[in-house]
């Protein structure tokens, strides 16, 4: 079905949707027929478009304020964080540093789709193995594209220094990949504990995020970098909460209160333990005052989730929504790609780098955006057109010691690069370990073939097949 056929659909019916998302799992499939073309398009009992719609809304604010990070001054320049220094930066974070709602958002359809999966037979191992490769094709292909460019730059005699510091630059938003790696391959155990011990695993996770913190700040302990999985870990819990309508069913007075707390404890954080109060800053490594902003979100996004869904009634937001969401992975991962492009435009045409956060570089912001924007939107036209060349997955089950093994793969070559920037020298070996990661996903096993019992959502658009986008 087209987007357009997928958004008239939906548009004429968010009402049954939300009545088939309450009755949850068990419920058989919506049926949805559109009003322009008159086919009609299943939607999962479990699917949510107001998880769509905060996905979708997050996309945009990751593509600014990364371009807006993108700062490149001096002779010969170099590129570094424009906005480390504007104080107004971190008031904003308080609300705009949406990766906490990502997660939530990624928790929500990686139990959904696991629970599939457990509905039809399917192991953990298969779980893992499915979700990874969504994820490691995709990259691969956008590093290509980072290095395809950052060569063409060098041919055309771009300066090295700069072009490393820009590599590195370009590198920063692969952590999300990594850490979304990590935690979606967690997802089977965790989806367990919470069915089991609900309340223990949330408040286990919080312990051990409040303990790393205080060993790192009290004990200088070089335990941070764990707070990556435990703050993740606990933010994509409050998702399977959202799935399973733990906050929904709370009064709406006790939804506010509560995000209205957690505010506070973070001010109090930031106020008495001295806490950094930019939440860009909380990210790395990730600290209890992200935890508790992931707490605020998730209360926020409950007492809006009914204006939400009312919004994605209106054919508008559905097609803004459904293309964001069929475009997600490319606009996440290529919008470094867009960058580089036109940076390597600027320096083709001799256009000069104003001095970052003066006026005429603020006045420049607005034509970079648009740049951008307009390369993301060609981008978007050709990259998946690529991807659909790819082989798919052969039916051959891989156990859980394999699947694990290939996301570490994924997980080790992206950090490597995240770590080192895409021009250093082991660059190349992460990338082949990242390709080999992807052929052994791709291939399944070991073992012998096996007959698909997957059902068939060939119909459905990439933004409706749970966990084919972030």
């Amino acid at each position: 079905m087209s987007r357009r056929g997928w958004s008239a659909s939906a548009a004429s019916s968010t009402a049954a949707e939300r009545t088939a998302t309450a009755r949850g799992a068990n419920a058989g499939a919506t049926p949805y027929s559109g009003g322009v073309t008159r086919s009609p398009l299943r939607i999962p009992p479990d699917r949510d478009l107001s998880i769509d719609f905060v996905r979708a809304i997050c996309l945009p604010v990751v593509v600014v304020l990364h371009a807006l990070q993108m700062g490149i001054e001096g002779e010969p320049p170099l590129a570094f964080n424009a906005l480390a220094e504007w104080r107004p930066l971190a008031a904003i974070t308080w609300i705009g540093m949406i990766m906490p709602t990502f997660f939530i958002a990624g928790g929500f359809a990686g139990i959904t789709t696991w629970r599939r999966l457990q509905q039809r037979g399917e192991s953990a191992g298969e779980y893992i193995r499915v979700r990874a490769l969504r994820l490691a094709r995709p990259v691969l292909l956008a590093m290509a594209g980072v290095l395809l460019v950052l060569g063409v730059m060098a041919l055309c005699g771009a300066d090295g220094e700069f072009l490393r510091s820009f590599a590195f630059r370009l590198a920063e938003p692969l952590w999300f990949i990594a850490v979304y790696a990590i935690c979606t391959s967690f997802v089977p155990l965790m989806a367990w504990l919470h069915r089991r011990a609900a309340w223990p695993t949330y408040l286990g996770l919080a312990a051990l995020v409040v303990t790393v913190d205080l060993a790192v700040r009290f004990a200088d302990a070089p335990l941070g970098a764990l707070n990556w999985l435990f703050v993740w870990l606990f933010v994509q819990q409050l998702g399977f909460g959202v799935r399973d309508q733990w906050y929904s069913r709370r009064p709406r007075w006790l939804l506010a209160l509560l995000a209205a707390l957690a505010y506070a404890l973070m001010a109090v954080a930031v106020l008495a333990l001295g806490y950094d109060p930019d939440m860009i800053a909380n990210l790395n490594p990730p600290t209890v005052v992200l935890l508790l902003l992931g707490l605020a979100q998730v209360y926020l996004f409950t007492l809006l989730q009914p204006a939400i869904r009312a919004l994605m009634r209106r054919r508008a937001a559905l097609t803004v929504v459904g293309t964001l969401g069929v475009h997600g992975m490319t606009i996440y991962l290529w919008h470094t790609v867009a960058m580089a492009v036109v940076v390597g435009v600027q320096l083709a045409l001799g256009l000069p780098f104003p001095p970052v956060l003066t006026p005429t570089w603020w006045a420049t912001r607005v034509p970079w955006l648009i740049a951008i924007v307009v390369v993301i939107a060609l981008l978007c036209a050709l990259v998946p057109r690529i991807e659909r060349r790819l082989p798919r997955e052969r039916a051959r089950p891989m156990p859980l010691w394999a699947s694990a093994t290939a996301t570490l793969a994924l997980v080790g070559s992206v950090g490597w690069v995240l770590a080192r920037g895409y021009l250093d020298a082991g660059t190349v070996a992460a990338v082949g370990m990242l390709l080999l990661a992807i052929v052994w996903l791709t291939n399944g096993g070991p073992g012998a073939s096996a007959t698909p019992s997957a059902p068939d959502d060939s119909a459905l658009p990439g933004a409706l097949r749970d966990g084919s986008r972030l």
